[in-house]
């Protein structure tokens, strides 16, 4: 096996041609890289652990891509541009293959967003990638949970429980199943936070779940909501609504702004209450995935 630092020039690379135009002064190979902009950054973190938040057959360019895929969906739900990215790998893995494919899924969402790798650490331990992204605003608006005013629509951009099913598809060996990518390879909203930035009110990802995660814009913005079910465009069964790994954007906008490319899916309302209709039957509580 290759030594620690051998491995870590594997990764080093990545990116690098986007230094410039993402204000990157210095990336990895000193203790910290260097930004120089004269704008707002905002930043996440998300953590990557196998069999919780992948599956221990997946193939390291999918977990490579997922680690870092995941983590931009937060950027997009601030309206924001991503610009670069850190990586810590904990691993005990010790085929040097496995770290070249993992640098090449890794590289295959940096190339797809123009971002650059500025740093990391790789140590061992149980297979674990933890990936901060860097964001900065595409205007002077950045998009909040907290901001849903009364009146809003609240919307999505695409059928709940793709990723659901594709989970499901892929522990079931259903390797022609269109579902599978949206799973391994989810597509941050990227382009869909840059659209709505400017006259959207609230923002949140979905990634815990649709109706776990727009529980949590509601508190912040201390609002209720009636939210239609037969309006929400679900993959297999209702349940699809509390599935987690969408990573679709949930977002409420002024009537008047509404664009029907979107799914309308609930209004907000006074009050903390969120009342949930159907006339097809639907029965269904509030849940998400949870940790603990």
């Amino acid at each position: 096996m290759s030594s620690e630092f051998e491995l870590i020039e594997l990764f080093q690379h990545i990116g690098a041609e986007f230094y410039k135009q993402n204000g990157i002064i210095t990336g990895p190979g000193d203790d910290c890289a260097i930004f120089d902009l004269d704008t707002p950054i905002v930043t996440s973190v998300d953590s990557s652990v196998i069999d919780v938040h992948f599956p221990s057959n997946a193939s390291p360019q999918d977990i490579g891509y997922r680690a870092v895929a995941v983590a931009l969906s937060d950027i997009a739900a601030m309206g924001c541009k991503p610009i670069a990215f850190s990586l810590s790998v904990s691993s005990q893995i010790s085929d040097e293959i496995w770290y070249k494919k993992l640098a090449e899924g890794i590289e295959d969402i940096a190339n797809k967003f123009e971002i650059s790798l500025i740093g990391g650490d790789l140590t061992n331990g149980p297979l674990n990638l933890n990936a901060i992204v860097y964001g900065t605003p595409y205007s002077e608006k950045i998009l909040m949970r907290d901001s849903a005013q009364v009146g809003d629509l609240i919307c999505i951009s695409s059928p709940t429980g793709r990723a659901k099913k594709g989970l499901a598809d892929w522990n079931n060996m259903e390797s022609n199943s269109k579902y599978i990518q949206d799973y391994l390879r989810p597509l941050p909203k990227i382009e869909l936070g840059k659209k709505i930035v400017n006259f959207a009110s609230a923002c949140i990802d979905t990634s815990d779940g649709l109706l776990a995660d727009l529980k949590k814009l509601l508190k912040a913005s201390k609002q209720g909501a009636v939210i239609n079910l037969d309006d929400i465009p679900i993959t297999i069964d209702i349940n699809d609504i509390n599935a987690g790994d969408d990573y679709d954007l949930c977002f409420t906008v002024p009537k008047s702004k509404f664009d029907n490319t979107f799914y309308k899916i609930g209004e907000v309302t006074e009050g903390l209450e969120i009342k949930l209709t159907s006339n097809k039957g639907y029965d269904i509580d509030i849940n998400g995935y949870e940790h603990f």
